[in-house]
């Protein structure tokens, strides 16, 4: 990730790279790293740590994780919460997510991290086809994995 990416906005689909075992590529863990260090400065709505947690419960009621790797993998999400900066929505933003939902035809919490990388003006880390393509319909950058 160059310089000028230092802050961008994380999507969960990015940090399942760091919860689910298939998701895991060298250029997934740079970026962990990165952000263990302190080095780059993510950003994300609130219902990011619930989307999260639920990767991590899905995972686990699935049989794709081990129940044993459940605690693990809690703590590894912990660590990335304390480094990510997470942002409460107001009633009135919630107003403005559902306008990028309804102008993108994302779910509206895939278009939470729309609005949130528009309004900061940040681009967006996601590995989310969709979400992904109506960032750029938005123009908002989005970040490939070898920018990590």
């Amino acid at each position: 990730m160059s310089a000028a990416f230092s802050a961008f906005v994380l999507d969960a689909s990015v940090t399942a790279a760091w919860l689910l075992p298939e998701s895991a590529s060298s250029h997934t863990q740079r970026l962990y790293a990165r952000i263990r260090r302190h080095e780059v400065d993510p950003q994300a709505p609130n219902l990011w740590f619930w989307e999260c947690s639920n990767l991590i419960a899905t995972g686990a009621n699935s049989g794709r994780v081990p129940l044993g790797s459940v605690e693990g993998l809690w703590g590894v999400l912990d660590a990335i919460r304390h480094r990510v900066e997470l942002h409460d929505l107001a009633p009135a933003q919630h107003k403005a997510v559902l306008d990028v939902a309804l102008a993108t035809g994302l779910p509206v919490y895939d278009a939470a991290y729309l609005w949130l990388a528009q309004s900061l003006r940040l681009p967006l880390a996601s590995f989310d086809a969709a979400q992904v393509a109506a960032a750029r319909q938005c123009g908002i950058t989005v970040l490939a994995a070898d920018d990590f």
